[in-house]
């Protein structure tokens, strides 16, 4: 069996397993729903703690509700459902539920976002999901300090304004040989992971004209890049709803 087929194969049997595991994934995930639901109706009796980890864990849901409910739109080659995303915005709601995750390692996330990024149009869910992935990845890599960094700010490459957000951890770093196979299908280093990370988030970012980029030094540390063209994605949804 070549490498195509093996790789055919696997789509096959992750086909299966996904909806296999949508399926199993539903029903507590609508019990832990449920009980948010009631815990939100107690939040005057509760300390601030407390309500900012009911807060935290009404947004993952609200994620795991999107994954599921989305999760055959990712291979779909066609932008849909644009509207007007504020980067910071969903970087700060990124950051918030990420935080309650890297706390567990005495971690925590710095901020640094431009006042002057100019709001464009996205799809507010999946930008969500690739700073979320983006974050999580960095919380994972056995950081040497305690701080995880975020950036946005405005750039410009090949004439064109780019909206720049960096994340920044300090990690065992990615290996040089490696190169871009990280974006790949099924690629990973982790003992436990399916290598979808990174190859959905460069999917997704592509859709919108969005890329994906990479700095790492073994031992010392990653960065990663998400580049937004502001022009061509105000282009490409005009065209959208104007194009019938």
């Amino acid at each position: 069996m070549n490498n195509d087929e093996i790789f055919s194969h696997k789509l096959f049997l992750l086909g299966k397993f996904t909806a296999s595991l949508i399926h199993e994934i539903r029903n507590p995930l609508s019990v832990i729903k449920m009980n948010l639901e009631f815990l939100n109706l107690l939040k005057s009796e509760l300390p601030p703690e407390a309500k900012d980890s009911i807060q935290s864990c009404e947004e993952a849901t609200k994620r795991l509700i999107f994954l599921i409910e989305n999760f055959s739109d990712f291979s779909k080659k066609q932008p849909s459902e644009l509207s007007i995303c504020n980067v910071n915005e969903i970087t700060q709601v990124a950051v918030n539920i990420s935080q309650v995750n890297a706390s567990r390692l005495n971690l925590y996330i710095e901020t640094d976002l431009s006042p002057s990024i100019p709001s464009i149009y996205f799809h507010k869910d999946k930008m969500l999901h690739v700073f979320l992935n983006l974050l999580n990845n960095a919380i994972e890599a056995d950081n040497k300090t305690d701080r995880i960094y975020v950036r946005t700010y405005l750039r410009t490459i090949d004439d064109k304004q780019k909206i720049v957000w960096e994340i920044e951890d300090s990690g065992t770093g990615i290996d040089y040989e490696l190169g871009d196979k990280i974006f790949s299908d099924f690629f990973t280093s982790k003992k436990k992971g399916t290598g979808l990370g990174l190859g959905v988030c460069k999917m997704l970012l592509e859709q919108y004209n969005a890329e994906i980029h990479f700095e790492s030094e073994p031992g010392k540390g990653t960065k990663f890049f998400v580049f937004f063209d502001t022009s061509s994605l105000r282009n490409d949804y005009a065209k959208q709803n104007t194009d019938y």
